[in-house]
């Protein structure tokens, strides 16, 4: 990492895991370190402060996160202070003959920890390492045959396998034919999905000219008033949120009108988009992209203030919460953006034209899927540092983690029957 590596030690990313339905299963999470002078897990403070701070704080019971350790922090008990439920300790496969390292994972998972293996190429001085895996992770092979064989040879150790590094929804499919049994990556941020005989249904399209609307400087009220109550569920939703004791109002409301006069329409906002994007979701697999949808506006609104950017800041929020359009909605981004009124740089970003935005939507690809040197380079041009970037990316996990959280379950029930 060439770009200032004496202001940023580590960054953490995290990518979503998915089961063999596509369901989602879990969050990896990853420090990336950039200073190799001295290790991020350095003692149990630091450790318990560090993760208390970035791992996941939302999802669905049941759901795992895999947090990669290094063997000097295994040895020291550190992934100790986490708790063990729904917790994997992830190691490389690697260090897997390092003496007594297969001891030391055994008590872990005696003591209720989850292990997962990873960048698996079975090898024999590791294989003890491997039989205590409850997951084995092989990377994506772009050689289809080798990536079988891998998922084969780990399979036959017993644990679930999962294949990472899954940038587009052809290798997805590889990696599914291949046999495994978990998904890790951003594949369905790239589907090329061929022309559907799906449309967008009324109330969709209600909802995205509505998000098309709603961070325009100059947004009419009224004009919001009338497309909130032309939505049913979404006015019920609307009210049941006002009248909770959690909103802090003080008073009860009976109208749309009255709600957004009276709440104002910077609180309601980050609120609405997040209810705008859960009601499009049909399942859970929908649900976690609208999530990182969520988490790609938050991002990039941040990265603008940051970089003095303010006047581009709502058309970026716009462009994070549409980029998984495609998937969300299952058919092309100029099919589903037919009928709204997006403005065109916005637009050509998302059907990978030349615009303006385009590089924002990159430099978002880039964090996601750890590629520094293009995140550095992108975020240089724009004045931001790769410290700026850590930030804004960190505090866009945790909006969006807040966000999810708060969204009360009847909110989300009532987003899929109104489909």
């Amino acid at each position: 990492m060439e770009a200032q590596p004496s202001e940023i030690q580590f960054l953490v990313t995290r990518q979503p895991v998915f089961d063999q339905r596509l369901a989602p299963w879990g969050t990896t999470l990853n420090f990336h370190q950039f200073d190799g002078n001295s290790p991020i897990f350095s003692d149990e403070l630091t450790t318990s402060v560090l993760l208390e701070a970035y791992m996941p704080q939302r999802g669905q019971t049941g759901q795992q996160t895999q947090v990669s350790f290094d063997t000097a922090a295994l040895f020291d008990g550190l992934p100790r202070v986490i708790a063990p439920l729904g917790v994997q300790i992830e190691l490389e496969e690697a260090v897997g003959d390092t003496r007594d390292l297969p001891a030391a994972v055994a008590a872990l998972k005696r003591d209720g920890y989850g292990i997962a293996v990873s960048g698996f190429q079975n090898r024999p001085s590791c294989r003890d390492l491997a039989r205590l895996a409850d997951v084995i992770i092989v990377d994506m092979n772009s050689d289809t045959a080798r990536l079988a064989a891998l998922v084969a040879e780990a399979k036959a150790l017993g644990p679930k396998v999962q294949v990472r590094r899954l940038n587009d929804w052809q290798n997805m499919l590889k990696a599914r034919n291949s046999g495994a049994d978990l998904f890790q990556g951003f594949f369905f941020s790239r589907m090329n999905l061929p022309p559907s005989n799906k449309a967008v249904t009324a109330s969709q399209l209600s909802r995205l000219r509505l998000l098309e609307c709603m961070d325009k400087p100059d947004a009419d009220f009224k004009e919001l008033t009338r497309l909130v109550e032309a939505d049913a569920a979404l006015t019920y939703r609307l009210l049941v949120f006002i009248n909770s004791a959690g909103f802090g109002l003080g008073r009860k409301v009976d109208s749309v009108q009255q709600a957004l006069m009276l709440a104002g329409w910077k609180a309601l906002k980050a609120w609405l988009k997040i209810v705008l994007l859960t009601s499009m979701a049909s399942s859970p697999r929908h649900e976690e992209y609208c999530y990182y949808a969520a988490q790609r506006a938050d991002f990039l609104q941040r990265a603008a203030r940051a970089a003095g950017m303010d006047r581009n800041v709502a058309a970026l929020s716009l462009l994070g919460l549409l980029s998984q359009l495609e998937a969300l909605l299952e058919m092309p981004p100029a099919q589903a953006l037919a009928g709204v009124p997006v403005a065109d740089p916005i637009k050509i970003a998302l059907l990978g034209g030349e615009s303006p935005y385009r590089a924002w939507l990159e430099l978002v690809r880039s964090m996601e899927n750890s590629r520094w040197d293009q995140a550095a380079l992108i975020g240089k041009s724009a004045g931001l540092s790769m410290n700026d970037l850590a930030r804004c990316y960190h505090e866009s996990f945790t909006e969006t983690d807040t966000m999810f959280r708060n969204l009360p379950s009847n909110v989300r029930q009532a987003g899929k029957a109104s489909n």
